[in-house]
């Protein structure tokens, strides 16, 4: 009796490029093959190794494309982390993030914390191939930003293993995994660059975007360099978050979080409505959509307008910690919200910072 020998399928080699893989960023900023048809994932493919291989090239190439964006249009820098690698050391483990050339001196100056496994300048894999390269990326965040005078930071907290040569995000296949030194995970990363690089930045107004498990790597930083931040914060974006301010104990700091921190998160309907989270520690104002990965592109607008309004306050925390901040259509924060007493209060309470309410 045979057996039917098994042929393991050919292996496929991509090209590195858009253009070499046939594709290119139409006007509309999607992803379109040579016919101008819309990239999409085959879901129903039976080739679903050739459908993941393809989409991991694609987005791969789309990075690139990205980052040259980034640099040529919008000013900013590659600079490479840890410290201390001289330029001629090709070999010794690295990784890099992205800075505006002027962010040292910057009145105001935006830092983005991207969610864990997401890659330098890119929100979502699936935003960036599937729905929008301008929106799915931080393309447009940074053209907002850079037009208002901002200064940018992109952290890259994801790329902390070393393999070929170059960071990557993913884990090594082949033997044991060599990782950057200083930043062997992503909180690592994020508290590495704040102490060598926002600390040293002349602004006193800092402003932040995070998403997803990038709200946690934010406010565990914070909440470790909390002396060294705590006058100099604006704003923070919280989009999609999924950190627990449970986690800290310095109450000082929660009610710090609760002032400056407004997020942005998933919801069945209800949009614009604001809602107190007690585990994110803060406002949150309902998105009216299901898809995490939309919360994006559909809180940009209010995310710089809630930047805007923190352009005239001081941010010494001692001057403004026991005022009530005066409501401000733009600002979650300053939402008044109301929730039902427990059984053992006597009256409702209202306060900033809990219930819901319209926004």
């Amino acid at each position: 009796m045979y057996r039917k020998r098994v042929l393991k399928p050919a292996i496929t080699t991509f090209g590195k490029t858009l253009e070499e893989l046939g594709y290119s960023i139409s006007e509309d900023s999607f992803l379109v093959d040579a016919q101008g048809k819309r990239y999409e994932f085959d879901l129903a493919s039976k080739q679903r190794a050739y459908q993941e291989a393809h989409g991991r090239a694609l987005y791969d190439a789309l990075l690139l494309k990205v980052k040259e964006r980034l640099k040529s249009e919008y000013g900013l820098v590659e600079q490479t982390v840890p410290l201390g690698i001289d330029e001629t050391d090709k070999k010794s483990p690295r990784a890099t993030i992205l800075l505006s050339s002027d962010v040292k001196e910057c009145k105001r100056v935006l830092i983005i914390v991207q969610g864990i496994s997401e890659a330098l300048g890119s929100w979502s894999r699936r935003l960036i191939t599937n729905y929008s390269v301008e929106k799915g990326s931080m393309l447009d965040v940074v053209d907002r930003a850079r037009k208002a005078g901002f200064g940018v930071v992109l952290l890259n907290p994801n790329a902390h293993y070393w393999e070929d040569g170059k960071a990557v995000i993913n884990y090594p296949i082949k033997g044991v995994p060599t990782v950057v030194p200083y930043l062997e995970n992503p909180e690592q990363h994020v508290d590495y660059v704040f102490r060598h690089f926002v600390q040293e930045f002349a602004s006193r107004e800092l402003y932040f975007i995070a998403h997803k498990f990038g709200t946690h790597f934010l406010m565990e930083t914070l909440a470790g360099q909390f002396d060294a931040f705590k006058d100099r914060v604006s704003a923070m974006a919280i989009v999609d978050g999924l950190q627990s301010i449970d986690a800290c104990e310095n109450p000082d700091f929660k009610k710090w979080w609760s002032l400056n921190a407004a997020g942005f998160v998933p919801s069945e309907d209800g949009k614009g409505t604001v809602d107190y989270r007690p585990t994110l520690g803060c406002n949150c104002v309902l998105m009216g959509t299901e898809q995490p990965d939309m919360c994006v592109p559909e809180s940009t607008d209010m995310i710089f307008k809630f930047f805007e309004t923190r352009k005239t306050r001081g941010n010494v925390f001692e001057e403004y910690r026991e005022k009530h901040a005066e409501y401000h259509e733009d600002d979650p924060t300053t939402v008044l919200l109301t929730f039902e007493a427990s059984n053992d209060d006597e009256d409702d309470e209202a306060v900033q910072g809990a219930g819901q309410s319209g926004w």
